[in-house]
C-alpha cells in the first residue's frame, strides 16, 4: 500500500513528479475543449443530425489529441515510454476498452440500459458498443481521475496519517458523485436509453461506482513517488487488473443483488453479460 511518510510534502495539489504534473495541467486545460464540444452538441442538439460516421468522427476528435498533442507542445529528458502523459494515455486506452468491451455489458443486463446511436448497421460498433463510446471514454475518464487524483493528493489520501474508514468513505462518496453526475448530464442524450430515470439515477449511480472504488485510489498511486513509478507496460498490466476487480465487483452485484430494470430492448436481465 502507497503511503507516505509524515515528513514528506502534504496537502498540495500539485504532483512532486514533473512528468506527472504535467501531464495532469495538460488533461485539467484539455478538459475545456472536450467539454464545449459535448456541450455545443446537446445545447445545439447537433446530434439530430449525425450517423454512425459522424459519432465516430467526433469521438476520433476528442480523443485522439490526447495522444497527438503532447510530443506536439512539450518535451521531457524521458524516453517517451518513461514520460507520465504516455503511460497514462496508454491506462486510458486500455481501460476504456475494457470498460466498453465487457462492462457495458452489465449495464445492459443488470440496468436495462441499451443504445439507439446510429451505427451503420454495425460498421461502427464493437461487440454492440458504439465505437463512439470506446472514444469518449478516454476524455471523460482522463478528466474524473486527475480531477481525483489532485483532490486525494490534495487531503492526502493516501497518508499513513489517514484511516481506512476515512478512505474508503471519500472514494464511495466522490464515486457515487461522479457517477450521478454522469448519469444526470448524458439524460439530455436521446441515444443513450434506460426504462426508468429513477433506478438509473440511484441504483444505477450505485452500480457505476463500484467501477471508481476500484480506479480512483489506484490510479491516484501511479508514478506518484520515484520508487513506485512503473514502465509503460506496468500501466497495461495496471489497466488489466483494474479491469478484472470491476469486473469481479460488477458479477458479484449481479449474482446477489440481480437485474434493478429490464430493458425492452434485451431479454437477458439478470444474466450473464454474455447471455
Amino acid at each position: 500500500i502507497l503511503e507516505f511518510a509524515p515528513d514528506e510534502i502534504m496537502a498540495v495539489w500539485a504532483s512532486s513528479n514533473a512528468s506527472k504534473e504535467w501531464a495532469e495541467q495538460f488533461y485539467l486545460y484539455y478538459s475545456i475543449y472536450w467539454i464545449a464540444i459535448i456541450a455545443a452538441i446537446v445545447a445545439f442538439q447537433l446530434f439530430e443530425s449525425f450517423d454512425g460516421l459522424s459519432y465516430f468522427c467526433v469521438g476520433l476528435a476528442l480523443a485522439l489529441p490526447i495522444y497527438i498533442l503532447p510530443p506536439l507542445i512539450h518535451s521531457e529528458p524521458l524516453p517517451l515510454n518513461e514520460q507520465y502523459w504516455f503511460k497514462s494515455a496508454v491506462w486510458l486506452a486500455v481501460f476504456s476498452f475494457i470498460g466498453n468491451h465487457f462492462l457495458t455489458h452489465y449495464f445492459f443486463n443488470v440496468l436495462g440500459c441499451w443504445y439507439t446511436v446510429p451505427t451503420a448497421n454495425g460498421l461502427f460498433e464493437l461487440n454492440g458498443v458504439p465505437y463512439v463510446m470506446h472514444l469518449l471514454t478516454i476524455p471523460y475518464f482522463a478528466t474524473y481521475h486527475t480531477l481525483i487524483t489532485r483532490l486525494f493528493r490534495r487531503v492526502s489520501y493516501w497518508h499513513k496519517s489517514t484511516s481506512w474508514l476515512r478512505r474508503i468513505v471519500l472514494v464511495v462518496v466522490l464515486g457515487y458523485v461522479t457517477a450521478f453526475m454522469e448519469a444526470y448530464s448524458i439524460s439530455a442524450f436521446p441515444h443513450y436509453r434506460y426504462p426508468d430515470a429513477s433506478v438509473m439515477y440511484v441504483q444505477g449511480s450505485a452500480f457505476y461506482t463500484l467501477l471508481f472504488l476500484v480506479t480512483f485510489p489506484a490510479y491516484s498511486r501511479l508514478d506518484e513517488l520515484p520508487t513506485t513509478r512503473r514502465t509503460a507496460l506496468g500501466f497495461i498490466e495496471h489497466a488489466l487488473a483494474c479491469g478484472m476487480a470491476v469486473f469481479i465487483l460488477d458479477d458479484a452485484w449481479r449474482l446477489t443483488i440481480g437485474a434493478v430494470a429490464v430493458s425492452p430492448a434485451r431479454s437477458t436481465a439478470g444474466a450473464t453479460p454474455y447471455a
